[in-house]
This record gives C-alpha cells, structure tokens and sequence, in this order.
C-alpha cells in the first residue's frame, strides 16, 4: 500500500529525470507554451468577461458613493473571475495541454524501464486526445453536479472543498496516469480502479500537478513535471505489483 508521501516523490522522480535528460525538455516545449497560452487566455478572458457582466447589469454610475460601490463590485467580480479560471483551466490544460505531451510520456516511460515509445508521432498524440475528451467529460459532468448540489443552502459547505481537493485532482491524476496505463493495455474501468483504489498516489499527485498545471508561468514546466510524475507514479505502482493485482 503506497504511502502518503507517494504522490511527492512521483514529482521528485519526475525532475530528476528532467534535469538529467535535458533531450525531455525539447519534447516538453510546445505543450509548455500551448499550456501558458491558454492559462493566459482563460485568466483575462474571464476578467474581461466580469467587467461586461457588471456593465451590463449595472452601468457605471456618473460619480459620488455609488461610484465607489461599483468599483468595489468591479473588483470583487473581478477576483472571483480569476478564481473561477483557475478551476477551469486544469480542465482545458487536460483536454488540449497533455495529449500534446505524449511523446513526452513515452520516451520518459523508456528511461524509467517501461514500453518503448512507438513509431508513430501524431498517432500517440491523437489517441491521447481522444482518451482525454472523455476523461474531460466525465470529470466536468461531476464538478456540474457538484455546483448544482453547492447551490442548495449549507449543502456548498461541503461540495465546494471535495470538488476542489477530492474530485478534480483525482480526475487530474487519472489524466496523469492514462497514458501509461494505454501503454499496458489497462482497460478503462480497471484504471479507474487503480485511480480510486490507491488514494495516496492518486490524491497527492493530482493536488500538485492541479497547482502546477493551473497558474500562468509556473505551468510552463509545471505541466510537462505532472506529465513526468504521472508516469514515474505508474512505474512505481507497477514495481509494487499494484497493476496486477488491479487484472
């Protein structure tokens, strides 16, 4: 049974091979820069939109107290905006960012003893794209649920800390963990069985790869290290014999 500082040392692992395999960084360049881009993108395009809704809903007043009030409105729209894009983009990063980091993830794999990366580029690429549309989909389709259900009074005291350290992290770590495990021919439900199962793992490496693929700059290396990590994390569960007892 893996430990609770599992998760961390994925990470460590994952930076040691980084720094001591500077060709990794080559492969870790376009998914770094599409990941910042759409970080960048979601942050202002969701403050932007704060200030159209407010506009909208109250136009600016001419001057006086009520002046000051929508300014202090403009603001606080304007932070919970931010906010809001931070929990977004850890999906967006998952959907378009990771399935760009497969030749990554495979050559990785190699140097860690696992498969050989296969022959075809934008093949790998490709199928990595489709596994994390669903991935996307059904981890979307449970924070959706858990939005709805915070909108009950007392009930979003608890919906909103298991959708932001239980849910989206444990779907971030299956993301992770994917596209090893496709290399292993693990069907679907059995490694949702091995995300679920083994929560020290699963939970310590999608909490930091969420803060690492989330904010703009430090996603720049922040992605392809959770990319590394998901894979140093398969490679370790599989030495303690985890994906067998998982068949």
């Amino acid at each position: 049974m893996a430990h609770p500082l599992a998760g961390p040392q994925a990470y460590g692992r994952a930076l040691r091979l980084l720094l001591g395999n500077p060709s990794l960084l080559g492969w870790a360049l376009l998914p770094a820069l599409v990941t910042l881009a759409l970080s960048i993108a979601a942050l202002w395009a969701a403050m932007s939109f704060g200030d159209d809704l407010l506009g909208w809903v109250w136009p600016e007043p001419d001057g006086g107290w009520l002046h000051g009030l929508w300014v202090a409105g403009r603001w606080l729209l304007s932070a919970a905006s931010a906010l809001l894009s931070l929990v977004i983009t850890p999906w967006l990063v998952m959907l378009i960012g990771l399935p760009l980091c497969e030749p990554l993830a495979e050559r990785a794999d190699a140097l860690l003893g696992g498969p050989a990366p296969s022959a075809g580029f934008w093949a790998g690429i490709a199928d990595a794209a489709v596994s994390s549309t669903g991935i996307v989909a059904l981890g979307l389709a449970g924070a959706a649920a858990l939005f709805v259900l915070g909108l009950i009074p007392g009930v979003g005291l608890l919906t909103a800390p298991l959708a932001t350290f239980v849910w989206t992290p444990l779907f971030l770590a299956f993301d992770l963990y994917d596209s090893s495990l496709a290399r292993r021919q693990v069907p679907f439900r059995r490694k949702l069985a091995l995300t679920f199962g083994h929560p020290a793992h699963s939970l310590g490496l999608g909490l930091i790869g969420g803060f690492l693929v989330s904010v703009p700059i430090v996603n720049l290396i922040g992605l392809p290290l959770s990319v590394v990590a998901g894979v140093a994390a398969v490679r370790d569960l599989e030495a303690r014999g985890a994906l067998r007892a998982d068949r």
